[in-house]
């Protein structure tokens, strides 16, 4: 018996593959999507219960501003929060939102949900960050350090300060925990380098995190760069690779130029995610593994979505390092070591600021004591290039001196003399 064939449906609406019902998407403040059953098979039903749906939400939406106008106080630090990054939507992408969720959430289970906002006190501050400190990293493995419980508390002084409940004593009377940190990370040798890609290499399983540390150690490029660039972004015939602002930290588009070594890491991700499926310029280098999605492996049997970048290879790194003999190195000191190498080549500031994305000059002299290496090599060569300057000072007079010279040369003298008798006297 043939299979049915289903009515066209109004713009809009669409039918799913394991519902019944037809369905549609939709967006929250948030920019994330979501899929609703209409609980219809009929299109006129299911197209009333859609614009019913969407016009309740709005409804909600200004209900909720409306009493959050009235007093952002009363409401529960849960709600505010959404509100908040909801808000910053309007100046910070989609990324950076979620990412700020998620660190926000150990805040949110020590509060309560239901805390209202304006109930929080500089001791529920001063107890967050003793307590916190206390907990350690399920990923890291050791202790929450102070510079993240104060990005943590900074999203509440955020979410705070929407709600107008920051008050003069917490401005005054808050201090962030002190944070023992370097302004720059570890550089790794030529020889560390090296042993590192032949370690690699003797390990198919860190096989992704081997050729992006090539991307890094041949741009300087930061590894959420790399992880988003999309098949686009990559130009080998013109030996550059386009980092997107969207991608970028400073929100600023760059072309870094490809080392050899770079060029070797981007053809076998470039020959890997090929052979996965990506093959339209706007899928990804390195696509998402849906398999180790705990909430994507359920609704679907599909092993790769090119359309999205994969989350993460820090376990491997980890694992990678620790085979090495380099335990604690990070894969953002690849981006360190591509700016040693290239001070100790004498490659101009200004140059290694356009590869890697510094925005100003003081941000890159931060590396200033890791080019004194580079620094003595150039004094070196500017000597030898001064070397009859430098012969010419080591000369003696002439005996054969002009009249003013030797005029300037008594005069000079005879006060020297003065001054020595007048001392004398005194």
């Amino acid at each position: 018996m043939a299979k049915q064939k289903l009515p066209r449906l109004p713009r809009g609406l669409h039918w799913g593959a394991k519902s019944p019902y037809i369905l549609f998407n939709w967006r929250d403040a948030l920019g994330k999507q979501h899929h609703q059953s209409t609980g219809t098979t009929d299109p006129q039903e299911a197209l009333l219960f859609k614009l019913k749906f969407l016009a309740d939400r709005e409804e909600k939406l200004e209900e909720t501003e409306a009493e959050a106008a009235e007093d952002l106080g009363r409401l529960p630090v849960s709600k505010i929060s959404e509100m908040y990054f909801g808000w910053k939507t309007a100046k910070s992408s989609v990324a950076t939102i979620e990412r700020e969720r998620r660190i926000f959430k150990p805040v949110l289970r020590w509060l309560g949900s239901a805390k209202l906002v304006k109930t929080i006190k500089l001791v529920h501050l001063r107890q967050y960050q003793q307590q916190r400190r206390k907990h350690v990293s399920y990923v890291m493995k050791q202790p929450v350090t102070a510079r993240t419980v104060n990005y943590e508390l900074d999203l509440l002084r955020g979410v705070l300060k929407y709600a107008g409940c920051w008050t003069p004593e917490l401005e005054t009377e808050y201090q962030p925990l002190p944070e023992l940190k370097s302004k720059i990370g570890r550089a790794a040798t030529v020889e560390q380098l090296a042993k590192l890609i032949k370690t690699a290499k003797a390990n198919e399983s860190w096989g992704i995190a081997l050729y992006a540390a090539a991307v890094a150690i041949g741009t300087g490029c930061r590894g959420g760069e790399i992880r988003t660039l999309q098949l686009r972004d990559i130009h080998l015939k013109a030996k550059h690779i386009v980092i997107r602002r969207e991608s970028a930290k400073n929100r600023t588009e760059r072309h870094p130029r490809l080392t050899a070594v770079a060029e070797w890491g981007l053809r076998n991700l470039l020959e890997r995610a090929r052979a996965l499926g990506a093959i339209e310029p706007e899928h990804y280098l390195l696509p998402f593994n849906v398999q180790k999605s705990w909430v994507r492996s359920k609704v679907t049997n599909q092993k790769w979505d090119v359309t999205r970048p994969m989350a993460t290879w820090v376990k491997s790194w980890r694992k990678l390092m620790a085979a090495c003999g380099m335990p604690g190195f990070r894969f953002h000191d690849l981006r360190h070591t591509f700016r040693t190498l290239g001070a100790q080549a004498g490659v101009p500031l200004e140059v290694m600021m356009a590869q890697v994305g510094h925005m100003d000059r003081q941000t890159s002299l931060e590396y200033v004591h890791i080019q004194q290496s580079a620094l003595e090599r150039a004094q070196e060569l500017i000597e030898r290039e001064q070397a009859v300057v430098l012969e010419a000072t080591r000369s003696k007079i002439p005996a054969s001196e002009n009249e003013s010279t030797r005029r300037l040369r008594r005069g000079v003298a005879a006060r020297a003399k003065e001054e020595e008798t007048l001392l004398l006297t005194t």
